[in-house]
């Protein structure tokens, strides 16, 4: 389950190994702000089965809880680096080149969810984090 994925641009480009990854909608109101929609889809893998092929050079720090880095060219979210999952890495999952067979299995801050937006009912909910 590899896959290759990247910027708007074409700038940032990365490969990354499906094997055991979680995706999760963020509904907090940084990932809101950040991304310009309604929640963050993330897919979160062990950091070994992620490579930088190349390099996002923008980051930003929205809280002291994670480093979200995104393409300076085209302004691309790409990832979200908790400073508590050292060992994991999350990346914005609609940045994947092929987003077949990627489901998404819980959801976390739905306190801040949009009024219209409902509950994917196959994934678990979380008002906090998960």
């Amino acid at each position: 389950m590899v896959r290759e994925g990247g910027c708007l641009c074409g700038k940032v480009r990365f490969v990354i190994d499906l094997e055991n990854a979680e995706t999760s909608n963020c509904h907090c109101r940084d990932c809101q702000k950040f991304h310009g929609a309604p929640c963050g889809t993330y897919t979160s893998v062990n950091r070994n089965q992620f490579t930088w092929l190349q390099r996002p050079k923008g980051q930003f720090m929205a809280s002291p809880k994670a480093t979200r880095r995104f393409c300076l060219e085209c302004g691309t979210s790409l990832t979200w680096e908790g400073r508590d999952y050292p060992e994991r890495i999350s990346i914005a999952t609609c940045t994947l080149d092929d987003m077949s067979d990627i489901h998404i299995s819980y959801e976390i801050f739905t306190r801040s969810r949009m009024n219209d937006i409902p509950a994917i009912e196959s994934a678990e909910q979380f008002k906090e984090e998960g």
